[in-house]
């Protein structure tokens, strides 16, 4: 929808914003149907999925073994949850490449000092919320900690990245007030925090059990207007907080739970269209694999971020950045719910990095000497 309203009606989406929507929606430009949509989505998803463990080798081989930064590489090749995403249009492969280019660009710009790898990863991380709008918290805090350097450098060429992404938000703030009354990136944060936490919330308060999809107070947040949505949920948020916060602090870590424990939510619409007799079998084999797969990673993510914060935060900062990111993902998952690993599974491959780097700290895995010397 937000690809049809982009290159048919030139107007944006209320929730998904620009980049995701340029993405999804370029086979329009030659005259693509619906149809060949979903397929060329089915290639972007790959591409990323493939990329994004291209980039953890690139990373990984400068202090592991490369045959040793191989293995850690395919490891994502491994988690089922990512493969299942390939076939939906959604973000999180494509939001995984992003951050993990973003990290590459760090990592190069820490090693060589040039200010344009710098300014292109400030750039594509401020982009990133344009492809996954919770995304706006990390990119502003990212953005803020190098605002000094990119002062330091306003005139230079390379800036232009910067100023792209800058003039980026500018037209799509400024478009959402003209289109549907207010300077935001997209509707969806309010939304998401309403129809799931603060519901599950209020659930808790009155003893009823919590319903995800088509509860009184999502239908009723979908009948107002945009803004009206994003008020009515500020106001609710800051009601609950006023006088519902033990069943809303209840809420947030029940969220958190659901999303650290349940398997791949697709895998329950899957169908025996070809009547075999062991498909259940599988179908549950593979739940099982994905719930497993998040729940053990989870834990990882949660002790691997927070060993890189205490112990990086003055030394090899690319480390603790990419530690900063798993729990700024695992933080604000709490928010929703009843997508099984779908939340937590955009940082299984940046785990992957940290425990290659963990081992590195502890059994010695270094590059030969020759790699280090270049």
């Amino acid at each position: 929808e937000s690809a049809q309203k982009m290159y048919h009606k030139f107007t944006g989406h209320y929730y998904r914003p620009m980049v995701m929507a340029f993405i999804t929606g370029f086979p329009y430009l030659f005259g693509s149907s619906d149809a060949g949509i979903f397929q060329w989505s089915l290639l972007v998803n790959v591409f990323c999925w493939l990329g994004t463990s291209i980039l953890v080798f690139e990373i990984a081989k400068h202090f592991v073994k490369e045959k040793v930064a191989f293995v850690f590489a395919i490891i994502p090749f491994f988690f089922l949850g990512n493969i299942i995403w390939n076939f939906h249009i959604l973000t999180e492969n494509i939001f995984v490449f992003f951050i993990m280019l973003v990290f590459y660009l760090l990592f190069k710009y820490y090693k060589t000092k040039k200010f344009w790898y710098l300014s292109l990863a400030l750039a594509l991380v401020l982009s990133s919320m344009f492809v996954k709008p919770r995304a706006k918290f990390f990119a502003i805090i990212m953005a803020l900690f190098f605002i000094k350097e990119v002062f330091r450098n306003y005139k230079s060429k390379s800036m232009i990245f910067i100023y792209g992404s800058l003039l980026m938000i500018a037209i799509q703030v400024v478009g959402m007030r003209a289109q549907y009354g207010d300077f935001t990136i997209s509707y969806i944060d309010g939304v998401t925090y309403h129809n799931y936490l603060c519901t599950k919330a209020k659930c808790f308060e009155k003893g009823q059990k919590y319903i995800g999809r088509n509860n009184p107070r999502g239908e009723y947040l979908f009948g107002l207007n945009f803004t009206d949505q994003k008020r009515v949920a500020t106001e609710d948020l800051k009601d609950q907080i006023k006088n519902n916060f033990p069943n809303l602090v209840k809420a947030y870590f029940d969220d958190l739970l659901d999303n650290s424990i349940t398997g791949n939510v697709c895998i329950e619409n899957l169908k025996n269209y070809e009547n075999k007799d062991n498909f259940l079998f599988w179908k549950s084999f593979v739940f099982e694999v994905t719930k497993w797969q998040n729940r053990i990673f989870t834990l990882l993510a949660i002790l691997l971020s927070a060993y890189f914060l205490f112990k990086y935060y003055r030394k090899e900062r690319l480390y603790f950045f990419i530690a900063f990111f798993i729990t700024y993902i695992i933080v604000l998952s709490g928010v929703s719910c009843g997508q099984g690993d779908r939340f937590h599974l955009v940082t299984f491959p940046f785990v992957i990095l940290l425990l290659a780097k963990f081992l590195t700290d502890v059994n010695g895995f270094k590059p030969s000497s020759e790699r280090l010397q270049k």
